[in-house]
């Protein structure tokens, strides 16, 4: 199966007559969807701010809204997908997604398929992300592999023997829950975030780290930026700015304790790194690689490879759209 790519312009897409299948990742921070063809092809994409400072209801109602516009401008869309950033049910009841407070035993599913009379598949976002890489991206040649995706929230998914892994109650995988600090006060309200590796390398996280660790490095040109975001340190780090690559390295070296802690217990020697984070210059990824080197099984240790993922942002919606075509036909 061919690698997904732009296939016609927008004008032409609401001509198309083949069967199609839409993909929608919600995120944190913004909504992204795309529709595929049978073969792979991206035929649209699009993404929009999802809004979530307005509420649930808010965020189902403008879902619904966007559903409804696609299908009238694309009437061939055969099944939908949708990917969220927490733990989905079988049912497509997400039953928590900790950057989206209000979405709690949320009966997503059922939301959706009480209006749209074709197939609709509520899926975890990594999991989608990591089945986009499995078929058409950067883990079609391998047969395991675990997935982490970086971005507002950190996402896990694991891959094993060419099939995603669910764990007994559909939730495996929460690469971001893994626990990085334990000596952290516990968070009385939510205690399942205390010193997890999400809450030391997030998006805003990174960010927040920076801005302190700048304070007595006068010398970096960080201080010149608008904010200390993954964008501008990675920015800085392209000019030489050698506190901006110790941030990279500092950040790379957390990740790296949380892959040797998921390669060492699943016995897999494989990272996909996905998301936005990931697009950082490469210090990020080495010193991910050196920390698994250094502190993982020999066995692990000799083989490891951490890898980017192909599709970086866009592979929340294509796996949404290729679960949807693969697993959402009546």
């Amino acid at each position: 199966m061919p690698s997904p790519r732009k296939k016609q312009t927008e004008e032409q897409n609401d001509i198309f007559t083949e069967d199609l299948y839409l993909g929608i990742d919600i995120g944190a921070s913004n909504l992204k969807y795309g529709i595929l063809d049978a073969k792979g092809n991206i035929v649209y994409q699009r993404s929009q701010s999802t809004n979530a400072n307005k509420g649930l209801e808010y965020m189902l109602v403008s879902l619904k809204r966007l559903i409804m516009t696609l299908q009238s401008k694309f009437p061939k869309i055969k099944a939908i997908g949708v990917g969220v950033p927490g733990i989905v049910y079988e049912d497509g009841t997400v039953k928590i997604s900790p950057n989206m407070p209000e979405w709690v035993d949320v009966p997503l599913g059922k939301f959706l398929t009480n209006v749209f009379a074709i197939p609709v598949i509520i899926e975890n976002d990594a999991n989608c992300a990591a089945y986009a890489e499995m078929v058409l991206g950067a883990g079609k040649d391998f047969n395991s592999f675990i997935y982490v995706t970086l971005g507002t929230g950190v996402g896990g998914s694991i891959v094993y023997k060419r099939k995603i892994f669910k764990g007994e109650h559909n939730a495996a995988g929460e690469f971001g829950h893994i626990i990085y600090n334990p000596f952290e006060p516990l968070n009385t309200k939510r205690p399942f975030r205390t010193g997890i590796i999400e809450e030391y390398i997030g998006k805003n996280q990174l960010t927040s780290f920076a801005k302190k660790y700048i304070k007595d490095k006068p010398e970096s040109i960080l201080h010149k930026y608008e904010k200390t975001d993954p964008y501008f340190i990675s920015d800085a780090v392209e000019k030489g700015d050698d506190v901006a690559i110790d941030i990279l390295r500092h950040m790379g070296h957390i990740l790296g304790i949380g892959l040797v802690t998921a390669m060492n217990l699943l016995d897999i020697n494989i990272a996909i790194i996905g998301g936005g984070v990931s697009l950082a210059p490469d210090h990020y990824i080495e010193s991910a690689i050196q920390t698994i080197k250094e502190r993982a099984l020999p066995h692990i240790a000799e083989t490891a490879q951490v890898v980017r993922a192909q599709f970086t942002k866009d592979s929340g919606f294509i796996g949404s759209a290729l679960l949807a075509k693969d697993y959402g036909q009546t």
